[in-house]
């Protein structure tokens, strides 16, 4: 196992549990911004980030793409490709970027749904 990957399998797991805040920011249908779980490759963080439902939605639309606190960035397994006040974002790179769009849920569904079955 490379060292990059136990990181990125812990960026997925955070990613995993903000995809149930965000359905549940959704049915209960929250307009300001949420509390979500910083998607940093740290195990030991429990650090929270605020971002909209629409902030969300653009990070997760790259699955390669992660919201972060500022000072959380790991230059050696991602690159920061946005950034305000609140949070960062950032994007996978090398074996780290396989690993994240191979666990991310959203993929999977999308393979899922083109399956003739």
């Amino acid at each position: 196992m490379m060292v990059e990957e136990p990181r990125a399998r812990n960026q997925a797991l955070f990613r995993d549990v903000n995809e149930r805040i965000q359905d549940v920011a959704t049915d209960f249908r929250v307009t300001d911004e949420a509390s979500f779980v910083c998607e940093c490759a740290d195990i030991g963080c429990t650090q929270m980030v605020s971002l909209t439902l629409t902030e969300y939605e653009h990070v997760r639309i790259n699955p390669r793409r992660f919201a972060v606190l500022p000072d959380h960035v790991d230059p050696a397994i991602e690159r920061l490709v946005e950034q305000n006040d609140r949070y960062v974002v950032v994007e996978k790179i090398g074996a780290a970027a396989k690993v994240t769009e191979r666990l991310d849920p959203r993929v999977a569904e999308r393979l899922d749904s083109r399956d003739p079955e």
